[in-house]
């Protein structure tokens, strides 16, 4: 997978982390056995995305990230990662989805503390 398609899918889960403080889905991504279980836990991120962004947001950077989300590439991603066959791949992708979540969200968060 190329860069900028795990960096769109990161950045969907990061404005998660940092708006709901919801770790479950950068969580359960990160240690995702097989890749129908990756595709399910982020339909379920996608969905509470979708979600979240129809009601105001309390950290305004999180807010400004979700309205920058390229849901077209993180579409394009999905499909890559539908078709890897090789767990140790899978797990690597995941995992690195799973971190570039976690570094992101901790940049929302600590711009919105200084605000």
């Amino acid at each position: 997978m190329e860069a900028w398609e795990i960096e769109e899918i990161s950045k969907a889960l990061a404005v998660l982390v940092a708006e709901a403080g919801n770790y479950s889905y950068v969580d359960k991504l990160g240690y995702a056995p097989s890749r129908d279980l990756a595709i399910f836990y982020l339909k379920e991120a996608l969905r509470d995305l979708h979600s979240m962004m129809g009601k105001k947001f309390e950290n305004e950077e999180a807010e400004k990230a979700a309205k920058e989300i390229k849901f077209e590439q993180i579409d394009f991603a999905l499909q890559k990662i539908s078709k890897i066959s090789d767990r140790k791949e899978l797990r690597e992708i995941t995992a690195l989805i799973a971190a570039k979540s976690l570094a992101k969200s901790a940049k929302l968060k600590k711009s919105d503390v200084k605000g």
